[in-house]
């Protein structure tokens, strides 16, 4: 018998219209019945032009729409670990956007406060199901061996000038802003899929472009990073490097490089991916896709199989917090300037 659509919720205007609320909207496993945003016209906005019979700026009211069985949180990192517990509580299914809260210790009470609640708690790394990354991590687990030098390197044009985007919570440190949590986040989920645990870290942000003015047109202090720099320690050998720049003069795809005791992996900048064993040519196929809808999709379908047919919810809390072990121990390594070991989960 066909299964029952997840009534769901969309809690964010920002990234959350962009791109779960419409995939959510296509997908016959959900039906979208509330959306919030901070400013109520932009959630009756929202409401209209998906036909959902709610949009609100008053969290208490979403969550208490009659029926609701999930949500997904895409609001400002520091406000993810408030908004899941408050569902939790409520007994709804969370879908999260990462990282899952601000610090180690908030995702450790929204895991506990899902855990305790009995409902399924899913957190979005969804880049991992993009097509380059997740062939890149099948020719890791065929060819690499033990990891000898791993380097991910970024180069976006976005944040370059003071205008090219406005000051929003993403440039503010305090709400959990800055380009780790939109990208680094990812690639350290990466380095775990491909080679298991992290030993420790080594790390250092900056801020390129200091000053965006806000929407009003006031001039704000930028102080959430727009690059990076992480080395990392695998802990069965080898070393790794995450970089990134949003505020380059000419932006440049992904170039993702695996070097290991048996093989050689390469994702180059045109969405190409290389591979060879020790002793071979290097195989080539592509140019392979890296689409961010077809890859939220993939995971809300895995938080329905777990709500309505048990299946392990993925990717799940310890993953969630794994990472974001990891990305507390690179904010120490930058603040404190030495290697800082993650905390085990």
């Amino acid at each position: 018998m066909p299964k029952s659509p997840v009534r769901i919720a969309v809690v964010g205007g920002g990234y959350g219209a962009k791109v779960p609320l419409p995939v959510l909207c296509d997908l016959d496993e959900f039906e979208p019945v509330a959306v919030w945003s901070r400013r109520s016209e932009r959630a009756a906005q929202l409401a209209e032009e998906h036909g959902l019979p709610l949009g609100t700026d008053d969290i208490e009211r979403l969550l208490g729409h009659p029926d609701l069985e999930a949500v997904h949180v895409a609001t400002p990192v520091a406000t993810h670990a408030e908004i899941a517990i408050a569902a939790a509580q409520r007994g709804l299914h969370v879908l999260c956007e990462k990282p899952l809260a601000a610090d180690l210790a908030q995702a450790r009470e929204v895991t506990a406060a899902i855990e305790q609640a009995g409902v399924i708690g899913v957190v979005n790394y969804g880049r991992r199901f993009q097509q380059t990354r997740e062939r890149l991590l099948q020719r890791i687990a065929e060819v690499v061996g033990t990891p000898r030098m791993v380097s991910i390197s970024l180069v976006f044009d976005d944040h370059a000038e003071p205008g090219s985007r406005p000051f929003t919570w993403v440039q503010d440190a305090a709400l959990g802003g800055g380009r780790l949590q939109g990208y680094g986040v990812h690639d350290l989920d990466l380095l775990i899929e491909a080679f298991g645990e992290i030993e420790a870290v080594a790390a250092a942000t900056e801020v390129g472009v200091s000053e965006r003015e806000a929407p009003d047109g006031t001039p704000r202090t930028v102080t959430a990073e727009d690059g990076y720099v992480i080395v990392v320690r695998f802990r069965d050998g080898g070393l790794g490097q995450i970089s990134l720049t949003a505020t380059a003069r000419h932006k440049r795809g992904d170039v993702i490089e695996v070097y290991g005791s048996q093989g050689t992996v390469r994702l180059d900048a045109d969405k190409c991916l290389h591979w060879a064993r020790a002793g071979e040519e290097l195989h080539s196929e592509g140019p392979l896709t890296a689409n961010s809808k077809e890859a939220y999709a993939r995971v809300a379908r895995n938080f329905f199989a777990a709500i309505r047919d048990g299946a392990p919810a993925h990717p799940g809390l310890v993953e969630a917090l794994r990472i974001q072990a990891l990305l507390d121990a690179v904010h120490r390594a930058d603040d404190e300037r030495r290697w800082v070991e993650p905390e085990p989960i």
